[in-house]
């Protein structure tokens, strides 16, 4: 049976229930975490393929294959992907960054805007963990997933301090849009089931395009668990881009390429895709 890792956040959603509404998700096993938590399941053989941090890709190219024209990506805000930060971006050098155990492309994304755009020499560390952690004592501090995309819109009500949409950052450095998850797989899994990893992709592409046609309808079946007004969720989602056109491949490479130069991947890797049966 293959195995799929489900992010357990908005953004891909659409994506998870159209396959089940549409009778695709058989006979398949789901298995639900945050970005970081498939990353290393992924990674480990716990699970045969995911949507997956772009970063991890590029970490351990040699160990997968990426679906064609799938992603989770922004060509503009993405709105669940922020840096909410006590000083004005421009004022960070120096400064302490909390990263977000939840994400490595969004910890790679925002060292490599702050460093490359900014020239800001920052420090980085992960929140502590246990009853007897301090408190917030970073300048600034990723939020991603469920609870970033609330503060985003309500931020005109309630706003955080200086409230930055990493997205939108990397397409004023850039020009481009940014590609924060790959579906990515396993080439253990293709040599094993790869006439059924190849139907499994036609299927989330069907999945892709009934997702697209459907997003009101999901809307109002998703408004009550994740706790977001239906209206938003629509419109969330349009903000989102589920392909990998060119523009996007383009923004991966030099993606990478920075996260080569910046030490925090060995090597920029190339893009090898899934060829289907």
């Amino acid at each position: 049976m293959i195995r799929i890792g489900e992010i357990a956040y908005a953004n891909s959603a659409p994506i998870f229930a159209a396959l089940r509404r549409m009778g695709l998700a058989d006979p398949y096993e789901f298995i639900p975490g945050e970005p970081a938590e498939l990353n290393r399941m992924l990674y480990a053989g716990e699970i045969d393929l995911a949507p997956c941090s772009s970063f991890e890709y590029g970490l351990h190219p040699a160990n997968y294959f990426l679906i064609p024209d799938l992603s989770i990506s922004s060509d503009h805000e993405v709105e669940s992907v922020l840096l909410i930060s006590r000083l004005p971006i421009e004022d960070l050098h120096g400064k302490m960054i909390l990263l977000s155990p939840a994400s490595a492309s969004s910890n790679a994304l925002i060292r490599i805007l702050l460093e490359k755009r900014y020239q800001a020499g920052c420090a980085y560390r992960f929140p502590e963990e246990g009853p007897h952690r301090s408190g917030f004592e970073a300048n600034a501090r990723i939020m991603i997933g469920n609870p970033a995309l609330k503060v985003y819109l309500g931020k005109n009500r309630s706003r955080p301090g200086y409230v930055y949409d990493l997205s939108l950052l990397w397409r004023d450095f850039t020009g481009l849009p940014f590609v924060f998850a790959l579906w990515i797989i396993r080439r253990e899994a293709v040599l094993r089931e790869k006439e059924e990893i190849a139907r499994l992709v036609q299927s989330l592409y069907r999945a892709r395009g009934f997702a697209e046609s459907h997003f009101h309808e999901m809307a109002g079946e998703f408004e009550k668990a994740l706790e977001i007004p239906a209206e938003d969720l629509v419109r969330y989602w349009e903000s989102i881009s589920f392909d990998l056109n060119e523009e996007k491949i383009k923004s991966l490479k030099s993606y990478f390429d920075y996260a080569e130069e910046l030490g925090l991947i060995p090597k920029s890797p190339p893009l090898v895709f899934f060829i289907g049966a």
